[in-house]
Order: C-alpha cells, then structure tokens, then sequence
C-alpha cells in the first residue's frame, strides 16, 4: 500500500503538476494513490483485469477510482497483457470494455511501445558500452508465466499488428465497434491532453 512518503510525494507531485501514473502500480497502491491525489491521474499504459488476468493490469474497482480523479487508463500494446490472441481486435476488447465500464472520458491508448529496427540490439551495442547488471530486470519479480523472458511474451506477428506506426488501424478499428467521432477524438489523444492540463493548471 501507499506509505506515509508516498503520501507526501503524491501531495508534492501534485502541487509541483506531475502526473501520478500507477501503470507499474499494484491494484492497493494504485486504489490508495487514487484517493491521495487531489488532480487526476492515470495508468498510462495497462489493460483491464477483468478481461485478462495480468499482474500488470488493473482491476475494476482500481479503474473506477482513477476515473472518479478525471483521470484514465491507457490500453497498452503488449500481448501479454491483453490476452486472447494478443492482437488488434484484442486490444479493441479492452478498450470498448473500459469505455463501456467507465466512459469514454476514461480510456486512452498507451501503447508501451516504440519502433524498433530488426538490428536495435546490434546499433545499440556500438554506441553504448556494455556494463555489469546490478540487479534482476524487473519482469523477474513477476508471477511465473508472466516474465518477460517467457516465449509467449510476445510475437513479432502480434506486435507488428499493434506497433505505432499502424496507429491509424486503432481508427479504424475503433470506427468499425461503433465508436462516435467524438469518442474516437478523446480515447486517440483528447483524454491524454486533458489530464496534462489539468495536472499542469
């Protein structure tokens, strides 16, 4: 849970307008950050423990409380996460299910995921020299089957389905389960910006 620091370091974010982002919360202390905070936050890139039983998503009665803030819940990009087969329609699953559940106003995309050459490892090792780990990654302290080392992390045809660049797919997508424009507007980017603003006001 939420210690009496993290306490004083929610009242200080917010007074300084830093976003409180439970996404690599736990569900105690992502619901006690929720009733801390005087702005609204967010779990910046998750998905919906309801549709997907993941150490890394996040409950109901979670999501309602950082909605009851202002604020939001990303749906992330990883098929772990997500489930099923992982891919773009179950993405879609978890966005209409938190739309439908909490309101538009309350669900936005958070990818958790950025574009990657087939050679990153390889320019990566030129440029930075390698160095001893000091400590376990943090997938390691996951439940087995959830560890980023496990084979069914992810797929390259997954992630490939979902990755940024086909961002207009998610449009679309959206589009197809009956969205309105105006919903489409809020979870693509509006629900982001204004969270930003008020955090920043």
């Amino acid at each position: 849970g939420l210690s009496d620091f993290g306490r004083a370091a929610i009242a200080e974010m917010n007074r300084m307008g830093m976003i409180v982002d439970v996404a690599h919360t736990g569900l105690r202390s992502s619901l006690e950050a929720a009733r801390a905070s005087t702005r609204p936050i967010a779990a910046s890139h998750s998905a919906c423990l309801a549709l997907s039983e993941h150490c890394r998503n996040k409950s109901d009665e979670v999501v309602r409380a950082i909605a009851d803030t202002g604020g939001y819940i990303g749906i992330c990009c990883i098929p772990a996460f997500l489930g099923g087969a992982g891919d773009i329609s179950a993405f879609l699953d978890h966005v209409d299910y938190a739309v439908k559940k909490f309101g538009a106003d309350h669900v936005a995309v958070g990818t958790d995921m950025v574009y990657s050459t087939l050679r990153a490892r390889e320019e990566r090792e030129k440029y930075l020299p390698a160095r001893q780990k000091t400590r376990p990654r943090f997938g390691s302290f996951w439940p087995e089957g959830d560890r980023l080392s496990d084979p069914a992390w992810q797929t390259p045809t997954q992630l490939a389905s979902l990755a940024w660049t086909n961002w207009p797919r998610f449009t679309v997508g959206l589009v197809q389960r009956g969205h309105s424009d105006d919903d489409i507007r809020k979870i693509l980017g509006g629900n982001v910006l204004r969270v930003l603003k008020a955090n920043a006001g």
